[in-house]
């Protein structure tokens, strides 16, 4: 009986974790965000893409997968191995700028970052 419960409550547990993930999952906007802290974009373009030593990417960002891809005169490094899904999500990030969708957490690393 009691290993019974053990695998009634691991099971249970499991169902409840999956749910939380599955419910509390980031919008493509809010992946793009993780991709640009991530690969510290922010270094160069702020930490909400306002500028700083790099261009400011709130106004709108043009041509982000060959930018991205082959890098840029003046200082922007190539991310080759970005997927063709994280440069998908850095569009949606970088389309929510300025607008009530955009996410502004600051840790990457959490599942689910609320901050």
């Amino acid at each position: 009986m009691n290993r019974t419960l053990k695998r009634f409550g691991l099971a249970a547990g499991a169902a409840l974790l999956f749910t939380a993930t599955t419910a509390s999952a980031l919008t493509a906007a809010g992946e793009g965000r993780r991709v640009f802290l991530r690969e510290n974009c922010y270094g160069c373009h702020g930490g909400h893409a306002g500028g700083g030593m790099g261009p400011n990417l709130r106004g709108g960002a043009d041509d982000v997968g060959e930018a991205v891809r082959q890098g840029r005169e003046g200082g922007m490094p190539a991310f080759p191995t970005l997927t063709s899904t994280d440069i998908r999500n850095l569009e949606a990030y970088f389309g929510s700028l300025r607008t009530p969708a955009e996410p502004t957490f600051t840790h990457w690393w959490e599942a689910v970052p609320t901050h």
